[in-house]
């Protein structure tokens, strides 16, 4: 098919210059590079139906060192929704100076449908020749970046088989030793610590008593990682911080690695804390617990409410567990988090309201409402009035705080990232780490372009709201377990699809049932064995059920 045949190009000109082009020529390179584009728009225009230009996206003073550039981000996102499908510059490095980031956007617009032309260097990928160049580039980059981890991995290996630390997060009870990459130094006052646990596991016999012995004897485990790490320490003694250091052999001074699948130990560069004999024994006394109280599957009491259950006042997870009564096993749901640290405490700190909600009070609550949410329809047409008129009266609150809550978890991935590469050994490339760092920071542009959107175009979710006729023709399929002899997985089942999330309150218990009409189209199509066209993942829209007052609300998952 020749172009003159095909549909006209929506076109974006992108225009960038760096902070010595525009202090020399604040507006001539900017105009220049804008007439030139214009010009080559209007020649192909004028011998054939070429496109229309929808946008100008101008960087000024800005560097094309990385992707950090608002407009480049604007464009991005305007070639990921169709809105333009051909790129003009004048010349490759007003987009890219970095060979990687070009081909990362070429793959993308490749993806989304979308061609791309370089004045200078004649790079047109509408023609074939000219697609056939940016191929070459590629299997050039392609082999640049195998190449380059080929190597890091190798290094890494060698290093590894020497006993050096690789970077990371510093066991506890060592330190690095400055100007001497890859070796560590024993912590003393952190290595005190690490030896009264090995010494309180003996003693004690049981890892939740040991842990809350240390506790009670005024030992800290340091909350700041050295080295970096994705969360810092809670600062006090649990089962799983405590198991981590009694199973970490790099204290008796060993160095363990992988290598073809096959688990090495290589004496390590830095002095043992523990040794040989005390590690052994106590991985006899953990070896030993793990088998004799692990509980067998039938003797668990089944949850139909988990993963779906939350604290009202913290908004944590509320989760199964079970107690033994006098005659049997008492199920209830309780903050998973808070039992774990005070278990380890003599002195409970972790203490919120409602901390424990038994489980038959809960469930049989939980699905009467499920049964009239799915029966009466009255029931659910006033809960999709109420939820229109929220989303009417304000609609773009929650997706505004959804894409806020996003940037902030981004930003904190992003300091670990500078702190892990500020204490990084110069022996070891820090490629990785700036190319995950470029990942986040596009991702963050790209969620700050939505915020922007939502907060200047009123974009909203009311559209999303489910109609009766599709809620019904999916409740259809599900009304015949909505009686007593429903078994625990179609709960479950039905718990899963039609419920978001139950937030549990001191003296009251909120349904977020699910309203979102994508929802329940997808699972229709999954139910009638057609493959469901593909959406792009979003928060549910759900609309909360007290069943207290019975008074309706809404509510968006965040």
């Amino acid at each position: 098919m020749s172009l003159k045949s095909k549909q006209p190009f929506k076109i974006a000109l992108y225009i960038r210059v760096s902070t010595e082009e525009q202090a020399e020529n604040p507006e001539g390179s900017i105009r220049n590079q804008e007439d030139r584009l214009r010009h080559a728009v209007t020649y192909k225009n004028s011998h054939y139906n070429f496109g229309e230009i929808k946008g100008v996206y101008i960087d000024a003073g800005i560097s094309a060192k990385n992707m950090k550039r608002p407009k480049l981000q604007e464009l991005l996102a305007a070639i990921r929704a169709k809105e333009i499908d051909l790129v003009m510059v004048t010349e490759l490095s007003r987009l890219s100076r970095n060979t990687r980031d070009f081909i990362e956007m070429w793959d993308m617009m490749r993806e989304h449908g979308c061609q791309f032309t370089s004045l200078r260097e004649d790079f047109d990928t509408t023609n074939a020749a000219g697609e056939l160049v940016l191929f070459q580039l590629m299997n050039l980059a392609q082999f640049e970046r195998r190449q380059t981890s080929e190597r890091v991995q190798a290094n890494f290996l060698a290093r590894s088989a020497r006993g050096l630390f690789n970077g990371g997060s510093v066991p506890f009870g060592y330190k690095l030793i400055e100007g001497r990459p890859g070796y560590l130094d024993i912590d003393e006052e952190a290595a005190k610590t690490v030896r009264a646990a090995f010494v309180a596991i003996q003693r004690e016999g049981c890892l939740s008593h040991a842990a809350r012995w240390l506790n009670d004897n005024g030992y800290v485990f340091t909350r700041r990682r050295q080295g970096g790490g994705n969360f810092k320490r809670s600062g006090i003694f649990t089962v799983e911080s405590l198991l981590n250091i009694l199973r970490l052999k790099s204290y008796t001074g060993v160095k363990c690695y992988k290598h073809k699948d096959e688990v090495k130990e290589v004496k390590a560069a830095w002095p043992p804390i523990i040794d040989e004999t005390t590690f052994r024994l106590v991985g006899k006394i953990l070896d030993k617990n793990r088998s004799g109280y692990k509980l067998h599957r039938q003797y668990k009491l089944p949850y139909t409410l988990s993963g779906v259950t939350v604290c009202q006042t913290c908004h944590q997870n509320m989760v199964g567990k079970s107690a033994t009564g006098n005659t049997t096993k008492v199920g209830y749901y309780e903050h998973s988090w808070a039992s774990k640290k005070d278990s380890a405490l003599t002195k409970k700190r972790f203490h919120c309201e409602p901390h424990r909600i038994p489980a038959k009070k809960l469930e049989p609550l939980v699905w009467s409402k499920i049964s009239e949410f799915m029966t009466d329809p009255a029931a659910m047409k006033a809960l999709l009035v109420k939820v229109r008129k929220h989303h009417e009266q304000n609609p773009e609150r929650k997706d505004i705080e959804r894409i806020k809550v996003k940037i902030m978890s981004i930003e904190s991935q992003i300091d670990v990232l500078s702190e892990r590469l500020a204490e990084l050994p110069k022996s070891v490339s820090a490629a990785p780490i700036y190319k995950q760092m470029e990942k986040l920071q596009a991702l963050k542009d790209d969620h700050e372009l939505q915020l922007k959107n939502l907060k200047t175009e009123g974009k909203n979710a009311y559209d999303r709201i489910v109609g009766l006729d599709t809620f019904e023709s999916f409740a259809k399929h599900y009304r015949q377990f909505i009686d007593h002899s429903a078994d625990v997985v179609q709960r479950k089942r039905l718990v899963k699809n039609f419920i978001d999330k139950i937030e549990l309150g001191v003296d009251s218990v909120k349904i977020h049932f699910i309203v979102d009409e994508d929802h329940y189209k997808r699972a229709l199509a999954l139910a009638a064995g057609a493959r469901p066209t593909h959406v792009a993942a979003k928060n549910k829209l759900s609309g909360d059920f007290s069943s207290s007052c019975l008074t309706f609300g809404t509510r968006d998952r965040t």
